[in-house]
C-alpha cells in the first residue's frame, strides 16, 4: 500500500481489490500497514456508519465490503418469494412455496436453484457491481428453458430477474426465510 495515501483510503483501496469476499479488521490492518488494530476497527465502523462501506457478521468477525461488491453472506442464503409483478399469488404457490436459495460456489461466485410456480431450475453466476450475473437452466410447465438473470438487494429484499432464451422475462419479490417443510 502507498504510504502517503491516509488510512481511510488506503482501507477503501483495499476493500476494493478483494471485491465481493471482504476482509476482516486484521486482514485489513495487514495489508495496509496500519500499525493499531483499534485505528483500524474505528475507521471501518466510521466509514461503515457513513455508508462508504458495507458491513456484515460472519459468526464474530466483522466483514467489510466496498460498497459496489454484492456481498456473499448479504445474498447468499434461502429467500422466500413474495411477489411479482407479472404473477398473482395463486401462480406463484402452485406447486410449491416459491423460493431461491443461494450458496457460494468454488469456480462460480454464486450458485443456487428456484422454484416459483411452474417453473424451476439451477443457477451459476458471478458478481457483477452491486448484482449478480447468472445463467440458468430448468423447466417452466416441464418444456426445457433457459437464459439469464440478475439477482439484486433492494433495501432488505432480493430481486431475482429471469430472461429466458428467446422469451419472456420476468421479475420476483424475495425476503430472506428459513425452508418450510413444502421446500425442497
Amino acid at each position: 500500500m502507498e504510504q502517503s495515501k491516509t488510512y481511510k483510503q488506503r482501507i477503501l483501496d483495499f476493500l476494493a481489490t478483494v471485491g465481493p469476499a471482504g476482509a476482516s479488521n486484521a486482514q485489513i490492518r495487514a495489508a495496509t500497514g496500519i500499525p493499531s488494530h483499534q485505528q483500524v476497527y474505528l475507521l471501518t465502523h466510521e466509514l461503515a456508519a457513513r455508508k462508504e462501506i458495507s458491513a456484515g457478521r460472519k459468526g464474530s468477525t466483522w466483514i467489510f465490503y466496498t460498497p459496489d461488491a454484492a456481498a456473499s453472506n448479504a445474498i447468499e442464503g434461502f429467500w422466500r418469494v413474495v411477489s411479482s409483478p407479472d404473477f398473482d399469488r395463486d401462480y406463484l404457490e402452485l406447486e410449491t412455496d416459491p423460493f431461491v436459495r443461494v450458496w457460494r460456489g468454488t469456480h462460480l461466485d454464486f450458485i443456487g436453484e428456484f422454484h416459483i410456480g411452474l417453473i424451476h431450475g439451477d443457477l451459476a453466476g458471478r458478481v457483477d457491481g452491486k448484482r449478480v450475473l447468472f445463467s440458468f437452466e430448468g423447466a417452466d410447465e416441464m418444456d426445457p428453458v433457459h437464459g439469464a438473470g440478475t439477482l439484486a438487494l433492494r433495501e432488505k429484499r432480493l430481486e431475482l430477474r429471469l430472461l429466458f432464451h428467446y422469451g419472456d422475462e420476468f421479475t420476483f419479490l424475495c425476503e430472506r426465510s428459513e425452508p418450510s417443510g413444502r421446500d425442497p
